[in-house]
């Protein structure tokens, strides 16, 4: 148990070393590495997860991420891990979702437009989802 904890522990530093090293890259890529705390969602101009909604979200640099969202309002918690790509041309970061708590969401897309004001990260659909209005979820560097 003990060896598991400090492998833990050492892949853990190693991470948010690694994170704290992309943050100072001049690619949307490489700045998007690492550990993000949520601070908003909004959906079409409304809060399902709250007005203070908690989350945890991680890029990795070799294309993963994972996604979790604990819901303070209607909408359920959700959770998604999957491969992520990066336009920069665009700013455009594809989330593909390998798995996640909404199976009907296994294997699609998800498109949003990033925008990186220093260590806050605003990311955007480019358009409505099941018409329900524009998602925008705002995410503060964590790491």
């Amino acid at each position: 148990m003990r060896t598991i904890a400090r492998r833990f522990a050492a892949t853990l530093a190693a991470l948010m070393v690694a994170g704290a090293a992309f943050a100072q890259s001049s690619t949307l890529a490489g700045r998007l590495v690492g550990h993000w705390s949520l601070a908003s969602v909004a959906i079409g101009g409304q809060q399902p997860y709250g007005a203070a909604p908690q989350g945890s979200m991680f890029f990795d640099a070799a294309g993963h991420f994972s996604i979790i969202v604990a819901s303070g309002g209607n909408a359920g918690s959700i959770a998604y891990f999957g491969e992520y790509k990066v336009d920069e041309a665009t700013s455009v970061v594809n989330l593909h979702i390998d798995a996640g708590t909404r199976h009907s969401a296994t294997g699609r897309d998800q498109r949003r437009i990033a925008a990186l004001n220093g260590d806050q990260l605003t990311l955007t659909s480019d358009k409505s989802p099941h018409g329900l209005g524009t998602v925008t979820l705002i995410w503060q560097r964590a790491d």
